[in-house]
């Protein structure tokens, strides 16, 4: 994701905070893989790691989407 697209408004409800959501790599919780970016207020989702397994994609969407 640029950083352009990260900086533009939610298509949705043109709210421009967003939150990382990342998964820690190691117990010094100084590494962490980018799984998702989502709008703070509705949800909206911009950015989802096509790097990740199958499964916890569906898992993240699924988690994300509940609280849309």
């Amino acid at each position: 994701m640029k950083l352009e697209e990260l900086l533009e408004p939610c298509p949705k409800c043109g709210s421009k905070d967003k939150i990382a959501q990342r998964k820690l790599l190691d117990n010094h919780r100084a590494h962490a893989e980018l799984n998702a970016f989502k709008c703070e207020e509705c949800g909206y989702i911009f950015f989802v790691n096509e790097n990740i397994e199958e499964d916890e994609k569906k898992e993240l969407l699924k988690e994300l989407n509940k609280i849309a």
